[in-house]
């Protein structure tokens, strides 16, 4: 079974916490997040020859860059079941963006410290101070970071990593029409060094963030922990659900060999999601541009980070 896909996982299949039931059956932690980085790097991989791009770049301001939006279907790995248990083999509408930046603290950009600073730590409160819409986020769980360590994927060994699972909130205006909307999310940060694959090419460093679905049905939730979750949903609340990738990649400025660079690094930001927003809003709704749905909710993103950045930049 896929971790990363829509639909939600139960609390009962996620690694051992103290917040959790001692169960056996628990998948390893290590084990759990080499396959959630391994999906990750996989689908990363696939989605030039997989996912149909838009004609043209769209904008995204302030910030300078333009970016590419590209979308596409894909079924998890293998079939799954519901929450009610039924099984369900039903391929996913993804939308994926990707952008390029200037490596500066300037103007219509950011820095790869501001990157760093924005994207890898403390992902969800960051998201909530520059996505208008995010009103909460509720830490349930996490795990020590020494308890982790460093684990290889796929040759590439990661380092700095994270996992936790929050209970993030999205209010929406008209409240009075459009019910809140609560994901919980378990979230995997880790950053990387590359090797070089060729003689003549250069190393890359980067991070990835993966964010897995869990659902908090009574039956497979500590009751604790779901009470905590019940008391955190504002009244009306619906449950949804996403997942994500994100890749974040310094690219080195091209330089002749042996020749100093004239040129700055770029920053490429690569982002995929799937969702359903649940309730009573159609699914082609959510995957419409024009009626405001994930597409242009991933394009606007950009430029939220970056103007958000900017304004930290300028009150520091």
């Amino acid at each position: 079974m896929s971790l990363i896909q829509l639909q939600p996982h139960p609390f009962t299949s996620i690694p051992t916490h103290p917040s959790l039931s001692t169960d056996p059956s628990r998948p390893d932690l290590h084990h759990y997040i080499n396959t959630a980085l391994h999906e990750a790097l996989e689908l990363l991989d696939s989605i030039p020859s997989t996912f149909t791009a838009d004609p043209k770049p769209r904008p995204s301001p302030p910030s300078q860059a333009k970016v590419k939006l590209l979308r596409g279907w894909r079924k998890p790995s293998e079939p799954h079941a519901s929450n009610q248990g039924r099984a369900k083999d039903k391929s996913e509408f993804w939308v994926s963006r990707q952008s390029e930046h200037v490596d500066e603290a300037s103007k219509g950009t950011a820095s790869w410290r501001e990157f760093e600073a924005g994207l890898r730590s403390e992902h969800a409160e960051h998201e909530m101070e520059y996505t208008p819409s995010v009103s909460a986020v509720e830490r349930l769980l996490e795990w020590a970071p020494a308890e982790i360590g460093e684990v290889e994927v796929d040759g590439i060994m990661f380092r700095g990593l994270s996992m936790e699972v929050n209970l993030i909130t999205h209010t929406f205006h008209p409240s009075a029409l459009i019910a809140p909307r609560s994901f919980i999310s378990l979230t995997i940060s880790a950053a990387y060094d590359s090797q070089p694959q060729e003689e003549h090419s250069s190393s890359r460093q980067g991070f990835l963030t993966v964010q897995i679905p869990l659902h908090p049905a009574a039956s497979s939730t500590p009751q604790a922990l779901h009470q905590k979750i019940s008391a955190s949903v504002p009244k009306r609340a619906i449950f949804a659900n996403y997942a994500s990738i994100e890749r974040v990649e310094l690219l080195p400025a091209a330089s002749p060999t042996g020749q100093p660079s004239i040129e700055k690094s770029r920053i490429k930001w690569t982002m995929a999601t799937t969702s359903d927003a649940g309730g009573s809003i159609p699914q082609w709704v959510q995957r419409s541009w024009a009626l405001g749905g994930v597409p242009r909710a991933v394009v606007a993103d950009v430029g939220l980070f970056i103007g958000w950045t900017m304004r930290r930049r300028q009150a520091a």
